[in-house]
């Protein structure tokens, strides 16, 4: 059964709209871990991201977008749609894996938490919350909002002695708290 061209025309769209989306998101995923990998012999102190039930099905669910995609490549449908299905596959087969490679925490130059690596003279400010588990929170001069980081307690001294080291050369430069507080 066919579906009505008004139809088609949407599906079309929408896979296209996927086909862009996911190769941006594939790109700044691939230049995020080369940097990554440029960042890594600088580490201070580091330790896994923690593990996420999710992965394996984003995992798993790339898998099962490739098989898809190839039946549509078997089923001659249009390139985009092919290309859409495929990059989305991509993305999930290959970054999320990666991405759990990377390891969170301090780096000579900068930190890297949730929301990837912000450099020292990029953070305005520093807040943790320690209830019920550590996060150092880092707000970045850019306004781009809050970049989080997992800390786990064992590393609890040792991230707040780097942030004070720093601070104390300069390489921290923290803006005013807000009212003095």
């Amino acid at each position: 059964m066919m579906l009505p061209v008004t139809q088609q025309q949407v599906v079309s769209l929408g896979l296209l709209g996927l086909g862009v989306y996911f190769t941006v998101q594939l790109i700044r995923g691939l230049l995020g871990y080369r940097r990554y990998l440029r960042v890594r012999p600088s580490a201070v102190a580091t330790w896994p991201a923690p593990r996420q039930a999710i992965t394996l099905w984003l995992v798993a669910l790339g898998a099962f977008g490739g098989v898809v995609a190839l039946l549509n490549a078997w089923l001659q449908r249009p390139p985009h749609h092919v290309y859409g299905l495929a990059v989305m596959s991509a993305y999930f087969v290959v970054m999320v894996p990666l991405a759990t490679t990377i390891r969170l925490g301090v780096y000579r130059g900068g930190i890297w938490a949730d929301a990837g690596f912000i450099r020292w003279e990029g953070i305005a400010r520093v807040a943790f919350r320690e209830t019920p588990e550590v996060v150092l929170s880092l707000l970045p001069r850019s306004g781009r909002g809050a970049f989080p980081l997992p800390v786990p307690p064992e590393e609890y001294g040792a991230v707040r002695k780097v942030l004070a080291e720093r601070s104390r050369t300069g390489e921290l430069h923290l803006d005013p708290a807000i009212l003095g507080l």
